[in-house]
């Protein structure tokens, strides 16, 4: 046996010692002698004795959790093996579709450009064709309604048509079905909601930057109006029919403030009903306005968000995250069978392209793929974050598999992925786990959902 190259041993502000494995995630409490023991038994897993049956006990323990392993495993290659295992899986298939590219808001922070554009006819069938010639390989699709907003009246006919068409065809072929929706939620009223439940969206993330007077000033409508009040209420309104998640974006204008959202949900009686999650605002692709003095740095976002992770378990708001493995390919964009489906056809494996020209294209449902989308393609799947040396040596790469693809490619230069907040603020989040038991437990990334 061995000891696990992703285990950490610290001691907390409290004066408790607490031990982690960052590919279980398992997390414990050590009392004198067994921190004695433990230590002993990492640094010499054969020549330590286990000469009683609580260290026999502790020694099993340690293994089931991934803080020793066999002589021949090799982490990394373990680490290698599951996301090139995921981003090759053809059962599965994961669509991100944008049936426009309008929106009714203006919020400063987005990297959209609002084309006037709505998904024909033609294309539907395009995308109803380009899934059916995949079924009979299939065991899931997944589905995710995106935009700028789907659910637009000029947008919400292909929400409808495509939903119903899709989950015919997955039934037709024994395949299972889910579906979410990104929206702003200003047009989620009940009926649409019940509406797009029965058309199999069970799940729903919703942004609000608030409290009212941030929100609105970040998130209104064209004209300048606010949407504060309208969203809450319809989450109000809906949150039986499906699973919300309300994203928070968060900059140096609105961080203080963000626990006053929390408290406006628990008010409204959907605290305890609904994840939240926090996400850093960056100024990259920014459509709207120069955005960048308001901008956290990585190290600084982390900083932040621990320290309302903090406040809020103290309260007992329902705001934390729990460190979790990524077990597999990052999101949709480093998937093969990953594809974000623009209103004109042409297919992306990022969210954030989905707006710029073609030229960032993979594809086409209308056309046959061209050489310079198969290059464009072949640059997502041969992304490997274990090629660079920060993210091999890394305590933390279970928990972050490199970050996100699009903003580390961006950067070839650089000796490590995109770090996740995990990276700056792993120890302090433990703490809150260990002090706060479930309190310190809650929402996690909406890649974490389906296929992102």
């Amino acid at each position: 046996m061995k000891a696990s190259r992703y285990n950490r041993i610290f001691q907390s502000s409290s004066g408790a010692w607490l031990a982690f494995n960052s590919w279980s995630t398992a997390l414990a409490e050590l009392d004198e002698k067994s921190l004695e023991f433990v230590r002993a038994l990492l640094a010499d897993p054969s020549g330590t004795p286990v000469d009683d049956d609580d260290k026999r006990a502790m020694r099993e323990a340690l293994i089931d959790a991934h803080f020793l392993v066999e002589d021949d495993v090799d982490e990394l290659g373990e680490l290698q093996a599951d996301l090139v295992r995921d981003r090759f899986r053809t059962d599965q298939l994961c669509l991100t579709i944008a049936p426009t590219l309008d929106c009714n808001f203006r919020c400063d922070y987005c990297y959209e450009e609002h084309l006037k554009v709505h998904m024909s006819t033609r294309v539907q069938d395009a995308l109803l064709d380009f899934v059916r010639a995949q079924a009979r390989r299939l065991d899931h699709i997944a589905v995710t309604w995106y935009g700028g907003e789907p659910l637009l009246p000029k947008a919400y006919p292909v929400v409808q048509r495509l939903s119903r068409e899709l989950k015919a065809l997955a039934k037709d072929n024994g395949i299972t079905y889910s579906a979410e929706i990104v929206t702003n939620g200003f047009f989620l009223e009940r009926a649409r909601m019940e509406e797009l439940a029965s058309l199999g969206v069970n799940r729903v993330q919703v942004t609000l930057d608030g409290p009212r007077q941030s929100h609105d000033a970040r998130r209104h409508l064209i004209g300048g109006r606010g949407t504060y009040d309208r969203i809450l209420a319809n989450m109000v309104e809906c949150i039986d029919l499906a699973s919300f998640q309300v994203r928070i974006n968060v900059d140096r204008r609105n961080a203080m403030s963000t626990l006053e959202v929390l408290e406006d949900l628990v008010r409204a009686g959907i605290g305890d009903k609904l994840r939240v999650y926090l996400a850093q605002v960056t100024e990259e692709g920014a459509a709207c306005g120069n955005i960048q003095e308001f901008c956290y740095s990585r190290e600084e976002f982390a900083r932040t968000e621990v320290e309302l992770y903090r406040a809020a378990a103290e309260r007992k708001l329902p705001l934390a995250r729990y460190p979790f493995r990524i077990a597999g390919a990052f999101c949709i964009a480093d998937r093969i069978n990953g594809w974000v489906v623009s209103p004109t056809g042409s297919l992306f494996k990022c969210w954030h392209d989905v707006t710029l020209s073609p030229q960032k294209s993979v594809g086409s449902l209308l056309d046959p793929q061209q050489p310079w989308q198969k290059v464009n393609e072949d640059r997502w799947l041969q992304w490997n974050p274990l090629a660079r040396s920060g993210c091999r040596t890394c305590g933390v790469a279970p928990l972050c598999h490199g970050g996100c693809p699009v903003e580390a490619m961006a950067h070839p230069e650089s000796d490590r992925g995109s770090c996740e907040p995990f990276k700056f603020h792993l120890e302090p989040l433990l703490e809150l786990r260990h002090m706060h038991g479930e309190v310190a437990t809650g929402a996690v990334p909406a890649r974490d959902v389906s296929c992102r």
